[in-house]
């Protein structure tokens, strides 16, 4: 995803992460993965694992996911 894309998932993320997850469901299976990563609400992910879902990530979706969100 390009950086424009990552910073609306991280806006997205963001709410959700307060408990507004309305904006995740028109969301891609990627891009919802991305979010609840992100937010940390596996909920938003109930078919997929952790590992399975940062397979399903690119490598450098996973990179921007630790980077942007490591310490928040």
């Amino acid at each position: 995803m390009n950086s424009s894309q990552l910073d609306r998932l991280d806006s997205i993320a963001s709410e959700a992460r307060n408990g507004i997850g309305d904006r995740v469901g028109v969301l891609s299976t990627g891009e919802r993965l991305y979010v609840a990563l992100a937010a940390n609400r596996l909920d938003l992910m109930p078919d997929y694992t952790i590992a399975q879902a940062l397979a399903r990530l690119d490598d450098g979706d996973i990179d921007e996911l630790i980077t942007r969100w490591r310490y928040a």
